[in-house]
């Protein structure tokens, strides 16, 4: 059986649950020797994020534009994006699979979260006081520090506890299943497994 075709990122399912999840999401086959990446070039990065709700379509136009005068320093965004990713990946992986996530994992997110830190600052608000990210409009890679705090919030709630790795591929995703049972990341992903079992049961001539 040949490869499946990797969908572009316009067409790539958001079914981690979090946009952490769905970043994590981006790729997978990650231990094959071609893993499908989607997020190849900053329009990539663009476009996904829009469709996660990172940005809204002013921003994207923004931050296009500004990509399209400065590509060397777009190409070092997504590469940090890509890096934060991979990162996430690995402690969140070790989470949903019920072992203990490795010292150098843990350190590595928790650097993003004190660089997250460093960009909020306190602002008074009608009934009390609100952290507000600190990012000018100019800059590329101003879609890492929503990710980073989605990821931050979901390794100190309960929902943590939820997050599982389909059985079928590499995703993530939150199990929001009533009694906690949902195996897969997507219905495809269970046809696929469910169509194989059914093969393998056929009678051979």
């Amino acid at each position: 059986m040949g490869r499946r075709p990797v969908l572009p990122v316009a067409s790539l399912d958001l079914v981690g649950g979090l946009p952490c999840l769905d970043l994590v999401n981006t790729t997978g086959a990650r231990a094959s020797g071609a893993p499908r990446e989607r997020l190849r070039r900053y329009e990539d990065l663009l476009v996904w994020s829009r469709r996660a709700s990172i940005l809204n379509a002013a921003e994207a136009d923004r931050l296009r534009a500004e990509a399209a005068k400065r590509p060397a320093e777009a190409r070092r965004a997504l590469a940090r994006v890509l890096r934060l990713r991979e990162d996430l990946y690995r402690l969140l992986r070790a989470v949903a699979e019920g072992s203990k996530p490795s010292p150098e994992s843990v350190r590595q997110v928790g650097k993003w979260w004190l660089a997250d830190r460093r960009k909020r600052e306190l602002t008074a608000v009608d009934r009390g006081f609100s952290l507000r990210l600190r990012v000018s409009a100019d800059e590329l890679d101003a879609m890492v520090w929503p990710l980073v705090s989605s990821a931050v919030e979901l390794l100190v709630s309960d929902l943590l506890t939820t997050v599982k790795r389909c059985g079928e591929c590499d995703w993530l995703f939150v199990d929001t299943s009533k009694n906690g049972t949902r195996m897969w990341c997507k219905k495809q992903c269970g046809d696929r497994v469910r169509a194989r079992r059914h093969y393998r049961r056929l009678p051979r001539s």
